[in-house]
């Protein structure tokens, strides 16, 4: 064994710049995918901390029926901690008290939210969230940093603070200025905390509360964040339990359990993309250390020989080149390793910034099994690469080794009749394994619903079609060889003619120079494509979301004159209200509203929304999807106005609507079709016809508009706001819900100051959750450059590896042609047009390879933006991306240059009779 290593060590210091490229290699795939594993474990492991950072620290919250934290409801604790106190699931609950009170300070007053707490048990349970952690002693409070700004009050003033249920107002000194609180949605920013005590004089309520707040005992067992599914499952289970117990007049939520789904959604198809990655990773770089080691097995098939016939065996032979296989990996690996996990502090470090996770910092996690999984995969690429070179080395018989110029001279043995055509059984296997996938694995993902599921099976499909691309690709690169010859071959002179019969020769190795290098820029390509697709659409897609500058809603109807309070805030330029019916009373009185065509042979739920005539002026108006219709549609709701007698007596001067594709495709109306809306308020019931002016498949603010017809239950239909109102009549005010939509002045700057304006105007009193889409632009850019540099590390690492593959590839082409380049030297030809010979190879090589890359990568970026723009039903555009197709171009000629310069720059400066030596 001594021996063997000691031979596979010189053979790897022989050709130390080949050595040098394969382990470089083989480092940068390792490290990357080890600091992405290690990354996304390390969200994963810490993620139920940060959950707490928007769901709240408490495992639970029991409210009564109908209560939320914005519109809390009493009741009676006694009768829930009779029954759910002596749950062995439970560690203990921990009671809330929640209400709107006025502070007064320096000659002004602002609303905020009251929060009572037990601090002892909220710190026994560590569930209150509160940063910093205050204590709360009796005629103390903790206000919010931004009331204390509005305030104008320092740590230790005095503020009075007073609510209409206790009549009266109590002086109470501000013990901390709070940071942060993870009680309530994080939109709220005033707000007060206060011992239970005095929260319950203030609000009224000597015995009731507004929640019960809860955490699991042992919740290690539930938090599992390997497994996340089954995190949730467990939460649920546990949750199903106390609810079980506590019967229909209480509401368990599990707010942790809900963001850890929305998480698992979020991460499942980035596990599957990076999945994806990492096997076109390896994959690259498995045909890496195959080229280099099947050069070196090629050049040293006489020393083989030779060894065979001192007495070595084949197997002697085979292991020697899968040990040189398995060094070589172990060089790249080992400290691919130890730099990818201070990368993966790098990736950690800007998911926390980008997260704002600084309250839950985000603990490295590397685990045994990553580093297990990272030499595994080393351990099987260097065997798995190392295979086919292996057996080449002893397939060879001795005669023909010593004389590896004698084997093209005996002519191949014809095929026996009965032998197996291995290309057709190959093909007829893959086409089979696709259409398995197809036929079963596919309808299945897609109706399971599995967000995991979805992702994975697509985007290995995805995977499969870049591959027969890229295949089918190398296939016809000859021609384009030709055709980038016929182009650029004036550039190198007379060398032009010795290129092309150069590469004919050589195709077999540049096969797998081509295939790595034409793989890698269709991956870059591919990925370049979907990241300018994200940097042009994350912004729009906010603007989709959000409808206007500002959106407020309310599970409220606010008072009438709302909007003229809005209009008066300095920096509004217009705002438009909409009104919608909620699902049901706090009683459980009902709210529908049916759809149908006049003969009734289509019904359909819908939610329907009053707008008033200034939507039009405060909307994205640009961001709607019209499958029919424009936007003077939404200036005509207005014109009409429901009239009973005249709908029922069929008269064409019906009121308009503007109706949601899903539901015209369902009902199968078209613009100008009539039909029936049915408002059934309880055991009311008002009808009226309206006439369809538009159908719209996406309209911003909206997210009930849709296209497809599976969403055409629950979907939109616009009205005009005095036609809502008069078919709502016999609706109580509980019944309602409003949205407004705020247009203001100025760019997003201005935007903001004046979403604070109104979040300290009108959040509080109206509980309302104002958005701004300016900065919800903002987090979208944070989110766009660290996605930037997460794929720039992807891409970087492709590139080289394939650079790396044709350098060692020129390289082997060098020492093999020396010969023949010592012969060209002694018939005249100088340096410079040796130089021009080899120099020509790679460069058309790489741009032939890098044109069937870039056809490979924008086609799938194609079908892909294609595919997603009709599954997720938002506007895609395919956007090419000019500078990184332009950057490819330059790499391929550079790499080109450099793989012609590097193995040459010696070589040639020696003379003819100096070069045809057979000495390295």
């Amino acid at each position: 064994m001594t021996t063997s290593l000691r031979y596979v060590l010189r053979n790897l210091g022989r050709r130390r710049t080949r050595t040098l490229v394969g382990v470089l290699g083989i480092f940068l795939t390792i490290a990357l995918l080890t600091a992405i594993q290690i990354g996304l474990d390390s969200v994963s492991v810490s993620y139920t901390d940060l959950v707490a950072i928007q769901a709240g620290k408490a495992d639970l919250l029991i409210t009564a029926q109908g209560g939320d934290p914005m519109n809390p409801a009493a009741f009676e604790p006694a009768g829930v901690r009779a029954q759910v106190e002596g749950n062995p699931l439970l560690l203990g609950l921990s009671p809330r008290l929640m209400g709107e009170v006025q502070l007064g300070g320096e000659g002004n007053s602002h609303y905020a939210i009251l929060i009572g707490l037990n601090m002892a048990q909220e710190r026994k349970l560590d569930i209150s969230g509160l940063t910093p952690d205050p204590a709360l002693g009796e005629g103390t409070c903790a206000i919010s940093k931004s009331l204390a700004n509005k305030l104008k009050l320092p740590a230790g003033a005095k503020v009075g603070v007073g609510s209409v249920a206790s009549g009266g107002e109590i002086q109470l000194r501000v013990e901390t200025l709070l940071e942060r609180q993870l009680i309530l949605p994080q939109q709220v920013r005033d707000f007060v905390v206060t011992d239970e005590a005095t929260a319950r004089q203030l609000l009224g309520e000597p015995t009731r509360v507004h929640a019960l707040a809860g955490a699991f005992r042992n919740p290690r067992s539930y938090y599992d964040a390997r497994d996340l599914h089954r995190s949730v499952l467990r939460l649920k289970t546990a949750g199903d339990a106390i609810a079980a117990d506590l019967g229909m007049g209480y509401e368990v939520r599990l707010p942790k359990a809900a963001a850890i789904t929305a998480f698992q959604d979020f991460t499942s198809p980035v596990r599957a993309v990076f999945g994806v990655f990492a096997l076109l990773a390896l994959t690259i770089t498995g045909l890496l250390i195959y080229s280099l080691i099947s050069v070196a097995v090629e050049e040293r098939i006489r020393e083989f020989a030779i060894l065979r016939t001192l007495g070595a065996r084949r197997s002697y032979i085979f292991n020697l080149v899968l040990t040189e296989s398995l060094l070589l990996c172990f060089l790249g690996v080992a400290p691919g390793v130890l730099a990818g996990s201070g990368v993966a502090w790098v990736i950690v470090r800007i998911v926390e910034f980008a997260m704002k996770s600084s309250e839950a910092a985000i603990a490295l996690e590397v685990a045994p099994g990553t580093l297990l999984m990272t030499l595994g995969a080393g351990v099987l690429l260097s065997m798995g690469s190392a295979l086919v070179p292996a057996l080449h080395a002893t397939r060879w018989r001795i005669v023909d080794a010593l004389n590896p110029l004698r084997r093209g001279q005996i002519p191949a043995h014809p095929p026996q009749e009965g032998d197996t055509n291995r290309s057709l059984v190959l093909t007829g296997i893959v086409l089979s394994a696709l259409s398995v996938v197809v036929f079963f694995v596919l309808p299945t993902a897609f109706f399971s619903g599995n967000p995991s599921l979805i992702g994975t099976v697509v985007l290995c499909l995805l995977l499969s079609i870049l591959s027969g691309f890229t295949l089918t690709m190398v296939g016809v690169l000859p021609l384009v060889e030709r055709l980038v010859l016929a182009l650029c071959g004036w550039m190198f002179g007379h060398a032009s003619e010795l290129v092309g019969r150069n590469l004919a020769r050589y195709r077999r190795r540049n096969t797998t120079t081509a295939l790595l290098f034409t793989l890698s820029v269709a991956l870059v390509i591919f990925i370049a494509s979907l990241v300018a697709l994200f940097s042009r659409t994350s912004l729009k897609l906010v603007e989709q979301t959000h409808g206007a500058d500002i959106r407020m809603q309310s599970g409220r109807l606010a008072k009438e004159d709302l909007k003229p309070e809005l209009a008066r805030i300095k920096g509004v330029q217009s705002v438009a209200e909409a009104r919608f019916l909620n699902g049901r009373s706090a009683t459980g009185i009902a709210y529908d509203v049916v759809v149908s065509d006049l003969v009734g042979m289509k019904h359909l739920w819908i939610v329907p929304f009053g707008v008033d005539e200034n939507l039009a002026k405060t909307l994205y108006t640009e961001q709607i999807l019209w499958d029919a219709g424009d936007v003077t549609a939404l200036t005509g709701l207005n014109r009409q106005v429901v009239n009973q007698d005249d709908s029922a007596k069929g008269t064409n001067n019906l009121p308009s609507v503007i109706l949601s594709l899903a539901a015209a495709r369902y009902l199968d109306v078209r613009v100008g079709d009539p039909v029936q809306l049915s408002f059934r308020l309880g055991s009311r019931r008002s009808d009226a016809r309206f006439r369809v002016t538009a159908l719209c498949a996406a309209i911003p603010g909206f997210k009930n508009f849709r296209a497809r017809v599976a969403h055409a239950t629950g979907s939109g239909v616009l009205l005009s706001l005095t036609n809502f109102n008069r078919m709502t009549e016999a609706a109580p005010a509980e019944a309602f819900q409003a949205a407004y939509f705020v247009k203001a002045d100025g760019e997003e700057k201005e935007q903001k100051a004046v979403a604070g304006k109104i979040r300290e105007a009108f959040d509080v009193r109206y509980r309302f959750g104002v958005e701004c889409a300016a900065e919800q632009k903002d987090h979208a850019r944070v989110l766009y450059w660290a996605t930037q540099v997460l794929f720039g590390l992807m891409l970087g690492v492709a590139v080289v590896i394939a650079v790396f593959a044709l350098i060692a590839s020129m390289a082997s082409t060098v020492l093999e042609r020396r010969w023949e380049i010592g012969v060209l030297k002694a018939l005249g030809l100088r340096r410079g047009q040796l130089f021009r010979v080899f120099l020509g190879e790679a460069v058309v090589l790489t741009l032939a390879a890098g044109i069937g890359g870039a056809a490979v990568g924008f086609t799938l970026a194609y079908f892909f933006i294609l595919q997603a723009g009709v599954l997720l039903e938002v506007a895609t555009v395919f956007t090419m991306p000019y500078l990184t197709f332009l950057a490819t171009f330059a790499i391929s000629i550079l790499a080109g240059a450099l793989a012609a310069y590097l193995p040459t720059r010696t070589l040639l400066h020696k003379t003819a009779a100096e070069i045809m030596r057979l000495e390295s």
